[in-house]
Parts: structure tokens; sequence; C-alpha cells
């Protein structure tokens, strides 16, 4: 059998597992409550556990919601999704442009409110295995390189002073009304990443971006499109983003190493 084989087999076997564990639970719930005689409660309450087993146990939940996130959307629509936002930021680029932010604990979600729509958003996973179904056209978000997915030729944004961040943007065209895709690491994003099947230790992402900094504020510009080129083909994206704005904004609403401490100090918990 095939290596490949193997992994397959192996990732059905651990589907498998999660599945019977959720069954598992869900009975002995189920048992319980008609033991006791409240059976006509029964049908709500093992609807209301499966839901939530299901979200411990996997990320359908969560993925389910994100598949309800495309630009165009209502804001009243996006908050009885989500709720209400935890922080909001007004964009100093375009004071028009809120950013709403949202922890469902496995992601950051960031929302660009522009006169009561969405704009724009920004999707950064927290745990090393959510990679939620792509909205418009798949990218091997986390397990291929960016220059994988982007072609780096509408927009490069690096910076290293109050947060570690590299994303490139690019024009979706007319098919997607132009809109803006933007993909690239960020600090404190949490997925795994590997490159044919080697994982990448984050760190070593961090340093180069440091790097790459160095090259960009001592003028070195040779030295810097060298390093990009390096860099963009070694390592994946931990975050996405998409916008029909200027893909700057995806940038400024990144929260800052100090922001993110503050307000979702806990994410990782």
């Amino acid at each position: 059998m095939s290596d490949a084989t193997q992994q397959e087999s192996r990732a059905e076997q651990r589907e498998e597992s999660r599945r019977a564990t959720i069954y598992r639970v869900i009975v002995s719930v189920a048992l319980t409550l008609i033991s006791i005689g409240q059976f006509n409660d029964t049908k709500e309450l093992v609807s209301a556990t499966y839901e939530d087993v299901k979200a411990t146990f996997t990320h359908e939940v969560e993925y389910e919601q994100l598949e309800s996130l495309n630009i165009g959307r209502t804001i009243p629509f996006i908050e009885d999704t989500f709720g209400p936002p935890e922080v909001i930021k007004t964009s100093s680029y375009q004071p028009e442009v809120r950013f709403q932010y949202y922890n469902i604990e496995k992601a950051i979600i960031t929302v660009f409110n522009h006169n009561g729509r969405v704009a724009g958003f920004v999707i950064v996973p927290l745990v090393n295995d959510f990679i939620p179904p792509q909205p418009y056209r798949d990218f091997p978000l986390a397990k291929q390189p960016i220059s994988a997915a982007s072609a780096g030729d509408d927009g490069l944004y690096l910076d290293a002073s109050n947060l570690l961040y590299y994303a490139e943007s690019e024009d979706m065209g007319k098919q997607y009304l132009f809109m803006q895709r933007v993909i690239g690491f960020v600090e404190y994003g949490g997925l795994e990443l590997a490159v044919n099947e080697v994982e990448i230790d984050t760190d070593i992402i961090l340093k180069e971006i440091l790097a790459l900094n160095e090259y960009l504020e001592a003028g070195e510009e040779d030295e810097l499109v060298e390093a990009i080129t390096v860099f963009r083909a070694a390592y994946p994206p931990n975050f996405y983003a998409y916008t029909e704005l200027d893909p700057t904004l995806i940038t400024e609403s990144l929260l800052t190493r100090i922001e993110f401490e503050t307000y979702f100090g806990g994410a990782y918990d």
C-alpha cells in the first residue's frame, strides 16, 4: 500500500472515530433523559447536545457559519450569525469603514462594515487544523507555499514593528467583479503549516519576516526582491481575506500584537 493510500486510510479512521464518539455521547444523554422520565424534552435537548458536541469534536458548525460570510451581506444578517462584534475599530484610511471583530474560538473574524453591508472580511485561524472551505476560488491554505496560490503581482505588504506579517493581494478579475484576495502570514495565526508534508516551524517564518524588513528599511532592493522570492516559494499562508475596497484596508485591519493580547489574549487557551 502506498504512503498516500495509508494516509487517506488513517484520515478516514480518525473521522470515523470522531463520529462514533459523537454518537456515543448523544445516545448516552438521550438514554439518561428517558430513564428519568423527561422523554418530552429529550428531542430538543439531544438536538442541542448534538450541536455542542459537533462543535467540540469537529469544525462543522464554524465551517457552516463561515459559508454565510460573503461580500454584500447585510451587517444585521452577519450579527444574527456571529452575534454582536466584540471589538470595533474605525479605518484611518477610509473612516466610513468600521472593522468589526468576532472571536469564534477557532478563528478571529474581521468584517468590514461599509454603510451597513459587508465590504470585506479577514479570517485568521487560531487552532492548528482549522481550514475552512474557501469562498469564490479555492487555494491551498497552510499546505502549499504562497507562490502556489498568488502571482504576487498586485501588491506586497510587510511589517515588523507592532506586528509581524507578510501578505500579498491579487485582483480576482471580472468574473469576481474585480474583488481583491489577500493571503499571507500573521504572527498570531495558529494553523499548523507544512509543505510536502514537512512541518514548518513558525518561529523560522517570523525570523524571515524580520530579515525581509531589515532589507526594506536598509533600502537594499535587490536583496529584498531575492529574499521575497525565496520566502513566498517556501512558506504557506496562515490567513486569508477578501474585499471589494482597497486591499491596504486588510493589513490595516490586522490587530497589533498588543491589541490581540488585550482583546483576545485567551483565544489560544
